[in-house]
Formats: C-alpha cells, structure tokens, sequence
C-alpha cells in the first residue's frame, strides 16, 4: 500500500505544476509586441490614413474630368474619342465601407473607455467620409452598413437626405462634447493635428457650415438652423481662424509611406495643370498661377490641357508641368488636403450675402476678401520657404475690375462661387460637389463624351457592378435608376437644384 502512494506522489504533484503553469499561461505566452487591441489612438491614424490614401489625392481621373485640376500631357486626344466616361468604376466603394467599420469600432470603444476627445474626433471624421461617400454615390447603404458581424450582410439603401441627417446629428454631438471641455488626449499620432483638441474642434464646426452650406438650396431652414448656431456662438462652436487650421495628411516621401500619384507625376511628369484652372488664373491676371504651375519649356507660356490628354496642336514641352516648389506637388510627401481655412470664409461670404444668416453685403465682402487674401496664401505654400505671395499684390488683385465686389446679387455669388473653385485646387471631391451645387464653375461633358447627349458632365459615380451581384435585392431599384440615366446621369443628387441640366 505504501509503495502505491509512492508511485501517485510524482503524479499528483504533476497535475499541480499544471495547473499552476496553466493560471499564468496567457501572461506568460502573451507577446507585448503583438497587442491584441490596438490602442484607439492609433486605430484612429490608421483609419484615417486608409482613407486619405484611397481617396485624397489628385488621382480620379474620372472626377477630375470635372475639376480639370490635374490634366494629360504625355498623349494627343483624337477627335473622334469615343470612350471618356465608358470605363469610369467603382474601386472607392469598398475602401469607404472598411473605413466606416473602423469608425464605428472606434466610436462604440471611446465610449465605453468614456474617451470623450476621442469620441468626437471620430464622429466628425465619421461625418466627413460620409459626406465625400454620399456626394460621390447618392443614395446608398448607411444605416446597416459595416454591420456583418451583427449578420446584416445585405444592407438596405438610405436615401441621401437620412444620410445627410446622419451626418449632421454626428457633427452635432462631436461639437458638443468638444464645447464641454473635457481633457482626455486624442493622441499624438493621428495625422490632422497631432492630438490638438481645439484645432479639431474648429474642423468639427468649420464641417457644420459645409454641411450647411451644401444643403441650403435643398433645406434651408436646416441649414440656417446650423448656421446660427455656428455663427452665433463663437466661442461653444468655433470654425477654422487660420490658415495654419487647413486638415492635410503628410507623408513621410520614402518607398514605403508616400503619395504614389506624386512620385509618378513627377518622375515621368505625364500629368500636367489641368486646361480649366489655368485658363482662370490666366484670366484674371492671377499670382497663384506661377505658384502652383511651371511655364512651358518650349515658349515660357502657361498652358493646361484636358484630363484625356492634349490638343493635337500641341507638343509635350508646349504643355505646362506643375510647379514643383508647390508644397503639395513637392516630392511624394504630399499632402493631400481634407480641409482649408479659405473654404469657411466663402460658405460665410455666401452665407451672409444670401441672407442664411444676418450680416448682408458688408459682411460678404470682408468673408468673399479674407477667402481670396486666405486662398493666396495657401497656396503659395513653397517647399523652399520661399515667401508666400505679398500683401499688397492680393490687395491689387482683390481691386481689380474683375474679382472686385460689384454687381448683382447673382453676379457676386459667382464670384465667391469661382474663387472657392480656384481655393479648392487639387481637392477634387469637394470641388466636383460644389460644382454640381452651383454650376461654378460650368461643367460641361469632357471632350469627345461617349454620351454626346448631355449639357452637364456626370451627376455621380456609377454603383460597383459587384454590389448588383452581392446586394442585388436592395440595389436592384438604384442599378435600374443608373441604366436609365446613361450610366452616370442616374439621377441628380438630393441637395443638387440646378434645373435644365441633363
């Protein structure tokens, strides 16, 4: 008998050992250079850069056949081309929808963290993607989106208004909890301001009037609504102040972490200024011209040219490259630009002279003259910390016969309409909606249009022909709406007024 309690010794002190080992496997086993969670902070930088990558640079050759920022040197256009929007597709769709579930991660983790910065960073960049989404697509899934690991794998289309109001209602409660002072950190890593509250704060209000602004033809009582409530409140909601207060993401420029629409454009410089932008500078006798555009080397004349390529008349070198010092088009670093302070000083400036909000022609000339003084001054950003452009040459320029502030009502829109199109120079999605907004400035189809029947260029990107297989029961209306409507005409967006256009 005693021998068998010597053989259960070893044996039992073994199950011990184990289960003892067993308690501490995780914290044993657990390698701290792997996290299972990633810090918000940095999920947060992640997310957004994911989404700046994919649609923040200059590089939609589709929309830009709209915005004509950006145009095609390397190539002569026939006169018979016949396939301009023909191959125009969807490849953004999925990379909105991975950053949407990132967002809405984030977003239910600061609150149960009680992270309340962190919350209302998230909620307005959350309101910003949205935005560029719905102003591309329209109508599209929103409210059950990103949510396959609740089981919805096929969401129902919103349509834009309930969109828009989702994004509203987000800037709302981020303002809110921004105008309530808390001081948890956003972190220092995310690529707008390095964890700076107050400056994400003024993006979050400084969005409002966006938001306000593109809906005021459609709901004006809501977006006055927005606006007094801005405007009004100065110090609970402020807007961007400066120029130092533009949103960019700027890149490290190595092999790894750059711009790759910039590392190509200006190692084979096939891209060029595009003909739209430089025939308004051009026009107006414009000093950011020879801040953002290098002359031609053939003649020293500035010249742009279509995104589909050049006129035959032309050679390359008669074809005007950007000007290479401009801190966006320097080196593949970037940036590529969310948000400029010159923007909130043209939605004031129409704001006021609309009557959105009190403060009547006074008021829109100092906001339509600080946009434009603004605008001069953002981009003459120069690599080289060249100075940007003078005082008194802006101070000419404002007094000239064409850009003073004269004329009717409609005549001065125009105005603040054109310079918010020259203030918005390589952001294409903003540009392309306010265009379709205001016809400012006129967006006609591109040369050689695969549908000649049109008076305007596209209303919207075309759905991805996957979300027809995958989601065809809830898509099926909207896909039909798009055949009808020649592909990209399906329809002008909710917010978008304009009449006659076609």
């Amino acid at each position: 008998m005693k021998k068998k309690y010597i053989y259960l010794l070893p044996v039992v002190s073994l199950v011990f050992l184990v289960s003892a080992c067993t308690k501490k496997f995780p914290e044993i086993n657990t390698d701290p250079n792997l996290p299972t969670e990633v810090p918000l902070a940095n999920h947060l930088a992640g997310a957004m850069i994911s989404f700046d990558q994919g649609f923040m640079a200059p590089s939609n050759t589709n929309i830009d056949l709209s915005t004509n920022y950006v145009g095609e040197r390397n190539s002569a256009y026939p006169a018979d081309l016949s396939s301009t929007y023909q191959n125009w597709t969807s490849e953004d769709w999925g990379g909105y929808y991975s950053t949407l579930n990132d967002m809405n991660d984030i977003i239910a983790k600061a609150k149960e963290a009680n992270a309340y910065n962190m919350l209302a960073a998230a909620l307005t960049f959350r309101a910003e993607i949205t935005q560029i989404a719905t102003d591309e697509w329209g109508d599209m899934p929103y409210s059950e989106a990103a949510k396959a690991s609740n089981g919805v794998l096929r969401p129902k289309y919103d349509d834009q208004k309930s969109i828009y109001d989702s994004i509203i209602n987000d800037l709302k409660t981020a303002a809110d909890i921004f105008k309530a002072g808390h001081t948890d950190q956003i972190g220092t890593v995310e690529p707008f301001y390095s964890g700076d509250v107050h400056k994400w704060q003024k993006l979050c209000n400084s969005l409002r009037m966006r938001v306000a602004t593109r809906i005021s033809f459609v709901d004006a009582a809501k977006a006055q609504s927005i606006i007094a409530e801005v405007l009004g409140n100065p110090s609970d909601y402020p807007i961007s102040q400066t120029i130092d207060d533009r949103a960019e993401i700027t890149y490290a420029g190595d092999n790894t972490w750059q711009i790759g629409f910039w590392y190509w454009a200006n190692l084979l410089e096939f891209e060029c200024a595009g003909q739209r932008i430089v025939d308004i500078l051009k026009a107006y006798d414009d000093p950011r011209l020879m801040r953002l555009v290098a002359p031609a080397v053939s003649d020293g004349q500035y010249r742009g040219t279509s995104r589909i390529g050049r006129s035959s008349n032309f050679k390359v070198n008669d074809i005007s490259y950007f000007n290479k010092n401009y801190y966006v088009v320097n080196g593949t670093t970037g940036p590529n630009i969310h948000y400029r302070h010159s923007e909130v000083l043209f939605d004031e400036a129409e704001i006021y002279l609309r009557g959105l909000y009190p403060g009547g022609d006074a008021a829109a000339q100092q906001a339509y003259e600080a946009g434009i003084y603004a605008s001069m001054k953002e981009l003459s950003i120069m690599a080289d910390g060249s100075p940007k452009i003078p005082d008194d040459s802006i101070a000419l320029y404002i007094a000239s016969d064409s850009i003073k502030w004269s004329g009717t009502t409609q005549e001065k829109l125009w105005k603040i309409w054109n310079q918010k199109y020259i203030a918005h120079c390589f952001m294409l999605n903003e540009s392309w909606a306010e265009m379709r907004r205001t016809d400012v400035p006129l967006c006609l189809p591109a040369i050689g249009s695969y549908y000649p029947s049109h008076n305007r260029g596209p209303f919207r990107v075309p759905y991805p022909a996957n979300e027809q297989l995958m989601n065809s029961v809830n898509s099926k209306q909207y896909f039909a709406a798009q055949i009808a409507g020649d592909y990209l005409w399906g329809g002008q967006l909710w917010w978008d007024k304009r009449t006659g256009v076609h």
